[in-house]
């Protein structure tokens, strides 16, 4: 399977329960990460991150899901048709 570029958007809601889970998580897959740029919004606890990764389809749909079973955190992927 080839690899290709995606983009992950994930929205934490309670940075206190998650954020430690999602880093450790992208942690993981750091070798496959481009770019992760992240916006904490301190006043309501929540934050936004935004990751390109290159990696197959089933390794961001591994990745997704992971990242989507944690608490208090939604993902959306994009597969980059280049």
């Amino acid at each position: 399977m080839d690899s290709k570029y995606h983009t992950l958007t994930i929205s934490i809601y309670d940075r206190d329960l998650s954020y430690k889970f999602v880093g450790e998580l992208l942690h993981q897959y750091a070798e496959k990460i481009v770019l992760r740029t992240g916006y904490p919004i301190p006043d309501t606890n929540a934050s936004i991150i935004f990751v390109i990764l290159i990696m197959t389809t089933d390794e961001i749909g591994a990745l997704s899901g992971k990242l989507g079973q944690i608490k208090s955190v939604k993902v959306k992927a994009t597969t980059l048709n280049l």
